[in-house]
């Protein structure tokens, strides 16, 4: 179908490179642009988008766009509403952001049953679950039982988005909620290991031993029941397999290393048996009972687990493995040799292994053995000898050339001629400027592969490979102007080939042209040789060129749309015009707190980094923060900082400002004082922190240095407490 529409590439490429360059442009925070005329610039883009979305509703061709523009609209609001925050200097990556963006685009998914709102809808309610429990900026440090209390509730309520998407048929959604369930889990289990709980008993020791008990037990009954009934999905199975795996590995090694020590050895060796036997014993009894189950599920089961499992005993054999080299040699000369001698003997024992049901004990040995080969090279400190396994590893992938471990040797290949050609540079003092020559090659030479094998598993690998050398080579920032237009020129022309003319059906390959694309765009966006603003200009220039192309010749190579599902455009009208409304009003209501606010100056100490969505900003630390830590009486939630006027000032464009200095700290239930002699300022305090909601001061790119010496913040108090963040000064 994707080659039927490889029309439709110039305009998503046309409304991605808009969209980056949009963010772009606002986060490089451009001096020249006032306030209104910001707002106003984001206020067009999301009428614009809404605008768009409407008159191709209209199309019978190219109805589908409408849903685009209609997604581009969401996105457009999240980033004016980041952008109020840049303006206003509210916190950088803030839970409120996120949360006020969420609504609207939860709202859409709802209203138009699009895929993407659903997943922009989940990724949106993590950044506000997560940035409400660990605050950019903030470091909260939780008790056990608060620490209990959140990860049972994140668990409990992933569980329940997990069964709910279930239960509507977003499958895929559900999966990444499983995973959060999982990771959260582990998380709390294994930082309260079993041998910290039974090592430091307390009163948070029992709950904790009953949640390590209920979670064994639910993987054991969910083991059962998956084996019984053959319903539930592989992924599901691979993500308790996996998450389990580590929890297992971690607990039993934890209480082991403490216990016996640099006799880890022995029971890493016993647990990688016993992970061998189980995998044994699986593989049988599927192998006996897989005529009776759908051959798609059984086939993605054995993979899965096969590939969990190789990778859960990896780890386990290089750790008990190692720290039996170390035991017998220490560091010793002979160590080297000892993992030359393991590596062979293992990658030799797993080539012997024929029986199907012992393919994860092959595999394990295999890559056990190729990475214990990396060590002896490194070892040998000579070139020789990372040139040998090199060569090795390519004999290896030309002898097991028709199966599917030469994908093993072949990577291992890639990394030992990087490692080869990098050691090479280095012994004899050549040009650093060679490694990315070399690297280039390395990229042509897996693309030339791909061309070659591109319908076997090798093929992709190779393709893989090929853009993680691509990519890289954009990422440098030593190469001269020649060299890094004429890598980024490889990198973009290789992308757009495999977009516009897509050479597999795998999903995997049309998914990581995509990732790589991503990752490329978000480097830049990070990336300190090149102005936000010039990069956000060269963006708006593809944009036009990529929409151009569309217009000119994708319109001629894409499909009548088809599927695409029936939404009304009232409600959708009613938040469109909400969401106009909000930031509208929002704006407004800042800038009466800039004109009327009574002006304050607070002593600081500055930070400098970068946010998500709205460029570099200065993290600020109050001196009311310091008095805070010394005087409060164990305050919690919303609270008031009474401030003084104090007989200091900062002189500011010819007018003495009044400094301020926090003289008690008070409950939020007393009423708020602004006046010339006292100010009254909102905080929260959560876990011990205070927030003041002024701890963020955003900047024009590249001008950290200039508010490096600034040592006093200009702020605008309204009669309730709220303050706004003018201005940084030096006194």
């Amino acid at each position: 179908m994707m080659t039927n529409k490889r029309g439709d590439i110039p305009y998503i490429l046309g409304l991605v490179f808009l969209l980056a360059g949009v963010i772009y442009f606002f986060a490089s925070n451009w001096p020249t642009l006032d306030r209104p005329v910001k707002i106003g610039l984001s206020l067009s883009l999301i009428i614009v988008s809404y605008i768009a979305s409407a008159l191709y509703k209209r199309s019978m061709t190219f109805q589908y766009l409408s849903n685009w523009w209609l997604l581009t609209a969401a996105i457009a609001f999240g980033v004016s509403v980041a952008l109020i925050g840049q303006m206003y200097n509210s916190h950088a990556d803030s839970y409120a952001l996120f949360l006020i963006w969420l609504v609207p685009v939860l709202l859409l998914a709802l209203l138009t049953k699009y895929e993407p709102f659903y997943w922009l809808s989940l990724l949106l309610f993590e950044l506000t679950v997560w940035q409400k429990i660990y605050p950019t900026g903030l470091w909260l440090e939780y008790s056990n039982w608060e620490e209990l209390g959140i990860y049972v509730s994140l668990i409990i309520l992933h569980l329940t988005l997990f069964f709910l998407l279930k239960k509507t048929g977003r499958e895929k959604l559900a999966f990444v909620t499983l995973i959060i369930t999982q990771y959260c889990a582990v998380f709390l289990l294994n930082k309260h290991s079993l041998y910290d709980l039974f090592m430091e008993f307390d009163s948070t020791s029992l709950p904790f031993l009953l949640l390590h008990g209920l979670y064994i037990g639910f993987i054991v009954l969910f083991w059962r029941r998956f084996e019984r009934e053959r319903k539930h999905h592989p992924v599901e199975m691979a993500v308790h397999l996996l998450f389990f795996g580590f929890y297992i590995i971690y607990n039993v090694f934890f209480i082991f290393l403490f216990m016996f020590g640099e006799a880890l050895f022995y029971i890493g060796f016993l647990l990688l048996i016993a992970l061998f036997a189980f995998s044994i014993y699986f593989l049988q009894k599927f192998k006996k009972n897989a005529a009776e189950t759908d051959h798609k599920w059984s086939r993605y089961t054995y993979q899965f687990f096969v590939g969990i499992l190789s990778f859960l005993g990896t780890i386990v054999a290089l750790a008990s493995l190692s720290s039996f080299i170390f035991l017998m040699f220490g560091f010793m000369d002979g160590i080297k040799y000892a993992y030359l001698l393991l590596g062979i003997v293992c990658i030799g024992a797993g080539l012997l292994i024929k029986k199907t049901s012992f393919i994860v004990v092959r595999l394990t040995l295999q890559v056990t053995g190729i990475i214990f080969l990396f060590p002896f090279a490194f070892m040998i400190d000579e070139t020789w000898a990372i040139w040998l396994i090199t060569v090795s590893f390519a004999v290896m992938t030309a002898i097991l050339f028709q199966k599917k471990e030469a994908s093993l040797y072949y990577v291992a290949l890639n990394v030992g001629l990087v490692a080869a050609i990098t050691m090479t540079i280095s012994t004899y003092n050549l040009s650093w400027q060679s490694l990315s020559a070399s690297l280039l090659l390395l990229g042509l030479l897996n693309a030339a592969v791909f061309f070659t094998l591109k319908q076997t598993p090798l093929g992709l690998l190779s393709y893989l490979l090929s853009l993680v050398y691509f990519l890289y080579l954009t990422f440098s920032d030593d190469l001269s102007v020649t060299l890094a237009i004429i890598y980024h020129l490889v990198f973009i022309v290789y992308l757009f080939i495999h977009l516009f003319q897509s050479k597999s059906e795998s999903r995997i390959y049309r998914w990581s042209t995509w990732v790589a694309l991503s990752a490329f765009l978000i480097w830049k966006y990070y990336e300190y040789v090149w102005d936000l603003l010039h990069k956000s200009l060269a963006l708006f220039i593809l944009s036009a060129i990529f929409f151009l192309i569309f217009f000119v010749w994708g319109r001629k190579h894409t499909e009548k749309s088809r599927n695409i599902l029936k939404w009304n455009w009232k409600p959708i009208l009613v938040i469109f015009v909400l969401q106009l409304a909000f930031i509208s009003f929002t704006s407004w209501q800042k800038e009466q707190l800039l004109q009327n606010g009574q002006l304050v100056a607070l002593k600081l100490e500055p930070l400098d980094p970068r946010s998500l969505l709205q460029g570099d900003y200065v993290q600020l630390n109050y001196e009311v923060h310091t008095q805070f830590l010394d005087k409060q009486d164990s305050l919690e939630g919303n609270i008031h900082i009474i401030l003084e006027k104090s007989t200091e000032s900062v002189r500011v464009n010819g007018k003495e400002v009044p400094v301020y200095k926090p003289k008690t700290f008070v409950s939020a239930n007393e009423p708020a004082i602004v006046n010339e002699q006292k100010v009254t300022l909102q905080g929260k305090v959560k876990y011990g922190t205070l927030d003041l909601g002024i701890e963020h001061f955003f900047i024009p790119e590249n001008t950290g240095q200039k508010w490096e010496d600034k040592n006093y913040a200009l702020i605008r108090v309204a009669t309730n407490g709220d303050a706004i963040l003018e201005t940084l000064v030096k006194k």
